[in-house]
């Protein structure tokens, strides 16, 4: 990928992650429709490729079979970007002490030394 190119994208993305970091709705947007918002923000899709919603509403961008080594790279750009967002949407999960759920943080701030 050209190098001024990944520069631009890179510059875009970063802002929208510290965005996600700082505004509760705009991550919520985030989570669902990803490729949606950051297209609202500035990024655009590799040539060629088009936005796929699939199984649980999942949006992604499938590497067309004649895709240049361009395009695949700015493909995995985004795959990679995609993935973070995932991880964005994700609660910690609980952690169960005996028969009683707690929270994560619940668990962390515990200094019962119960081992969760």
């Amino acid at each position: 990928m050209d190098k001024d190119k990944k520069a631009e994208m890179d510059k875009k993305w970063t802002a929208i992650a510290a965005k996600a970091v700082t505004d509760e709705d705009f991550k919520k947007k985030l989570v669902v429709t990803p490729i949606d918002l950051m297209l609202e923000n500035g990024l655009t899709l590799p040539e060629g490729t088009e936005m796929r919603v699939g199984a649980y509403k999942v949006q992604s961008i499938p590497i067309p079979s004649n895709a240049s080594d361009k395009t695949k790279e700015e493909v995995k750009w985004w795959m990679w970007r995609l993935a973070s967002i995932r991880e964005f949407g994700r609660e910690k999960p609980e952690k169960t002490v005996g028969h009683m759920g707690m929270s994560a943080q619940e668990a962390d701030d515990d200094d019962s030394g119960l081992d969760v």
